[in-house]
């Protein structure tokens, strides 16, 4: 297993920064895709699951959204759209990065970045990506960003949210600053139906105490066909009471579960 540091660009030319593990007996690869204000190791969750799967013979490839990692700064900035594309050119490097004889991908979004890559995903009718893995995913973003946080009133945003917005050319929401463009994206671009397009392919893992992003937004809008997996006595990020860092023993056992479980579901495609 070889870990190699490489750049890329996005659609609008943005330079992206990315860690791909190759594995030593390939048979598949996956990229992952992280949560807003974290990054592509997501406090080690996505680095030792990157890990985990190059042993078993899955690549991977995890990056830096815009404005994330080594290029953070200008959050304000940020949009879906850009998010999506970052994720397409992500992709398209990870299958440069594979043997050729590799045809089996799995897409793996945690957080913010979970919705977002399940809308990639079905919007460009990814046929490639076999299994998609979400950890406690944003699903409906104009929720996330919005309602929860009281800054929706009749359908448009509140007075004060808009004063706020006039006057500082961003909105604060959940200690993030979210910028105009973005804003104007919420109510169009989501998780909502691609989780229900994307029926047996997908699994959800969730926390039953996440007060980041709450387990009812799973649990509200799973379809029929695919799975919810939920994770009982952890929060957002699958770490137990008071790990922030997510490096307690505990939690990395939980980590440890879940790579375990995602990894059998895989290997059924493999």
């Amino acid at each position: 297993m070889i870990e190699t540091q490489i750049s890329f660009q996005s659609y609008d030319g943005y330079s992206l920064e990315g860690t791909f593990t190759k594995a030593t007996n390939e048979k598949g690869a996956a990229l992952f895709v992280h949560g807003i204000t974290s990054s592509r190791d997501e406090l080690g969750f996505h680095s030792d699951y990157a890990a985990y799967l190059g042993i078993n013979g899955i690549s991977s490839l995890r990056f830096d959204l815009r404005f994330h990692g080594i290029h953070e700064s200008g959050l304000k900035e940020l949009s879906l759209c850009g998010i999506v594309n970052d994720i397409d050119a992500a992709f398209t490097v990870l299958k440069k990065q594979v043997n050729p004889n590799v045809n089996c991908f799995f897409l793996i979004g945690t957080s913010f970045g979970g919705g977002l890559a399940a809308y990639w995903a079905d919007f460009y009718d990814k046929k490639e990506v076999k299994k998609i893995i979400l950890n406690a995913p944003v699903l409906d973003y104009e929720n996330d960003v919005l309602e929860r946080n009281g800054l929706i009133n009749d359908n448009l945003l509140s007075q004060q949210a808009q004063i706020e917005l006039n006057k500082k050319g961003y909105l604060n929401s959940s200690d993030i600053h979210f910028g105009r463009g973005l804003i104007n994206e919420l109510k169009y671009i989501n998780g909502l139906k691609p989780v229900k397009h994307l029926g047996g392919r997908l699994t959800i893992f969730h926390g039953n105490e996440d007060e980041d992003v709450p387990l009812a937004m799973s649990r509200k809008n799973k379809s029929k066909k695919n799975k919810l997996i939920v994770i009982n006595g952890v929060g957002h990020g699958f770490g137990v009471e008071g790990d922030e860092d997510l490096d307690f023993p505990e939690t990395k056992a939980i980590h440890s579960n879940i790579y375990e479980t995602a990894l059998k579901i895989m290997n059924k495609c493999l």
